[in-house]
């Protein structure tokens, strides 16, 4: 059956239209039923319409009038810019003559501002319209409302940017305990001291290097004397670690001292076989910064 327009906007088929009933393959349980094609598609949630060449509404299902908050009988014969603002109207009637000039089916994400200002992301699928001759006579679309699905995504990569934004945060936090924790102060002109307390994981002695061979380079030291009175135990990852640490010193150009080894430490370096070769060694911080200076050739008098 044709679908044709009259000059109101409504369609006619050129004789009262009837409801085109489906049914069921009869069965001893259920017996043969209908429905008519307009309530089959104001079952569906998805907004359905159909438009003329003139951009008219004439005619749609229960979801798609409820999209307007409106009833039928104040859209039907109605147009885009009866509701919609000016820059939506022409977004809208662009790809509906787009349609009407290819005939061919056409998909697009389009935002709908709906009577009450309630701004809608949709994604519509329209489809031509043939008479018997196959001349497009209009269209029929699709709306499928985003918005909820776009309101999901925004609040997923906002927690994401607050998931970020909270290590960066955690990161900046730990980097600061980790300056305050491995603190490098400058005893002398020319000397630089470190001293270490309680356990020596990996990652902080990773610090310890970093944090030493950027004030030797900042103050521009000529001794690092690094402290281990405060250390209780040592295992074969941290022994090489502070050999490490004492060859980079070498590099830049400057002379490293350990003090404060307490005799269980001395035991467990030379039990893991700790290459101390190059490892200059004091037993006391006091006896440790005398031993600097004298190198330094400094004098200090007693008055």
């Amino acid at each position: 059956m044709a679908l044709k327009t009259t000059e109101n906007g409504t369609s006619d088929s050129g004789a009262q239209a009837t409801a085109m009933p489906l049914q069921s393959q009869p069965s001893d349980s259920m017996p043969m039923i209908g429905f008519p094609a307009a309530k089959l598609l104001d079952s569906l949630s998805d907004p359905i319409f159909v438009k003329d060449l003139q951009h008219r509404w004439i005619e749609g299902n229960t979801a798609f009038f409820a999209l307007f908050q409106l009833t039928r009988e104040q859209v039907i014969g109605k147009s885009d810019p009866d509701f919609f603002p000016k820059d939506q109207v022409e977004v809208f009637w662009k790809n509906d003559d787009l349609l009407f000039e290819s005939a061919q089916p056409s998909e697009n994400e389009e935002k709908l501002t709906n009577p009450s200002g309630q701004e809608r992301f949709i994604w519509t699928r329209k489809y031509p319209l043939f008479d018997d001759h196959g001349k497009v006579i209009g269209l029929v679309g699709i709306i499928t409302d985003l918005t909820p699905i776009r309101v999901r995504l925004e609040q997923a990569v906002r927690l994401e940017s607050e998931v970020a934004e909270q290590q960066r945060v955690i990161s900046a936090q730990s980097d600061l305990l980790g300056r305050l924790t491995i603190p490098v102060i400058q005893i002398w002109e020319g000397i630089l001291l470190l001293p270490l307390v309680g356990e020596l994981s990996g990652a902080r002695s990773e610090q310890l290097t970093e944090r030493l061979l950027e004030a030797i380079t900042r103050q521009r030291a000529r001794f690092a004397i690094i402290d281990i009175t405060g250390v209780d135990s040592v295992d074969a990852g941290v022994a090489r670690a502070l050999v490490k640490t004492v060859q980079a010193v070498a590099l830049l150009g400057c002379r490293s001292l350990m003090v404060g080894i307490s005799a269980g430490v001395a035991a467990q370096m030379v039990r893991i076989g700790a290459d101390l070769a190059g490892m200059n060694t004091q037993a006391t911080l006091q006896q440790g910064l005398e031993y600097a200076m004298q190198k330094l050739c400094y004098t200090v008098v007693r008055r």
